[in-house]
């Protein structure tokens, strides 16, 4: 009795492991969806993903360094403003999971950061950036939310610049998608904040390997172009 008790419990724990692993690969695999190769896209969209409160802490477990953070703050605050002048519209996408089960494992595991219900789902109050559309998304993939390829496809959007957290994760599963898809990626690196900086290198370089771009001087260069047009 106490055997069979024993080899149901054990069955219990794996059942739930393999249902933790199954949900964990779910939230963390780049989605694929139809190609816009076809259309005659031409348009340019700015993403800042999952910068929100919860993830840009400077105080405990999960913390960055301040200089190194507001950098990157900076730096997507001048790429707001230049998609601003432009008239590139503005996609903020939010992070927050989605069912019980994974809510308590956050909850359980990762201080509820991103959890339902926490009081930091919404954007750092230091990015400046007003946001033509607010995504909240629960996989690790932006385009896993129909809403976002609907929105680049009514604004005629082929060219995606991408900035925010994490660079190993939702950025780059994120980037995965949009390529998979057939858009132009263009990473923002001094725009993009990585917590494993040696792994961000290497994936950014399995990245343009896929065909995504690496810029560092967006707003650089597109003040340079102005000039040239205004000269002094």
């Amino acid at each position: 009795m106490v055997l069979i008790l024993v080899l149901g419990v054990l069955l219990a724990l794996a059942a739930l492991a393999a249902y933790t692993f199954w949900g964990v690969l779910k939230i963390q695999t780049p989605t694929n969806g139809p190609s816009i190769k076809s259309e005659s896209r031409r348009g340019t969209a700015l993403l800042i993903i999952d910068v929100q409160a919860d993830f840009t802490k400077e105080t405990g477990s999960r913390k960055w360094d301040p200089d190194y953070l507001q950098s990157r703050l900076d730096q997507i605050n001048a790429l707001a403003e230049l998609a601003k002048q432009k008239g590139w519209p503005i996609i903020a996408i939010r992070h927050v999971y989605q069912g019980w089960y994974t809510n308590f494992l956050v909850r359980l595991l990762g201080g509820g950061l991103g959890a339902r219900g926490s009081n930091g789902l919404q954007m750092d109050p230091r990015v400046t950036a007003k946001p033509d559309l607010d995504i909240e998304k629960s996989k690790s993939d932006a385009f896993g939310e129909q809403e976002l390829s609907a929105f680049l496809k009514t604004h005629q959007v082929d060219h995606l610049i991408l900035t925010g957290l994490d660079g190993n994760a939702c950025v780059k599963n994120t980037s995965i998608g949009a390529l998979n898809r057939g858009y132009r990626v263009e990473l923002c690196d001094p725009a993009i904040l990585a917590y494993n900086q040696k792994a961000w290198e290497l994936q950014k370089e399995a990245l343009q390997e896929m065909g995504a771009a690496v810029s560092h001087d967006i707003v650089e260069n597109a003040a340079d172009a102005g000039a040239e047009k205004d000269p002094a």
